[in-house]
């Protein structure tokens, strides 16, 4: 994740997660891969039998809502999705992740809380819900919800039995947790070469000592 749409490229990381897998010895069951929703490419994925984690990138608990945050969505309706992530389970046998950032005021509340778990209920079970305190941006009209308004989108999940997790951010302080670090580049973007090199000395250019 992270690095492009992992479904967009699907040969090259199937490559990979071969390699990771047989060659570095790391188990299938410890890599995800994470996808915004690419059409047929989860039922595509799903004939491959991986023991690994799928994660959808959902963010939203209904197709209108999720068209203003994932720009790609109209490109794959929400009932395609959670058709295909359903088709995903039962050949699989592997539950899929939805990961969902909660963003104050837009999609935090307790009734897209219950929304979401009756889009989950209506397409059988296998689901865990990873839920993702938005990381504030300068500049970003998204703002990161209060603790109490996370607990509770959780505890409204949870009591409506669907399984759900929230991702502990770290490096906040510092403006260094994910989707920050990016975006700080972004502001101050490297400088041609010739002006970012450090000027040296006179002497350590033509290597004689001090």
């Amino acid at each position: 994740m992270g690095m492009g749409e992992p479904m967009l490229n699907l040969k090259s990381v199937l490559e990979a997660h071969r390699c990771l897998n047989k060659d570095v010895q790391i188990g299938q069951r410890m890599m995800t891969i994470s996808t915004v929703g690419v059409p047929n490419t989860i039922r595509m994925l799903a004939t491959h039998k991986l023991q690994s984690t799928l994660a959808v990138s959902l963010h939203a608990p209904n197709q209108k809502l999720r068209e203003t945050i994932v720009p790609s969505a109209k490109s794959y309706p929400l009932d395609a999705i959670m058709d295909d992530c359903k088709d995903y389970f039962l050949q699989t046998g592997r539950r899929v992740t939805f990961e969902y950032t909660l963003l104050a005021g837009i999609n935090d509340g307790k009734e897209h809380a219950k929304e979401l778990a009756e889009l989950l209920h209506g397409c059988g079970g296998g689901y865990h819900v990873n839920l993702i305190p938005f990381n504030p941006i300068e500049g970003s009209d998204y703002r990161r919800p209060y603790k109490k308004a996370v607990l509770a989108f959780s505890e409204a999940l949870e009591s409506r039995k669907i399984t759900a997790s929230v991702r502990q951010t770290r490096g906040l302080d510092a403006s260094a947790a994910c989707g920050q670090l990016r975006n700080d580049f972004q502001k101050r973007p490297l400088l041609e070469s010739s002006k970012s090199e450090p000027q040296l000395s006179p002497a350590l250019r033509t290597g004689s000592s001090a």
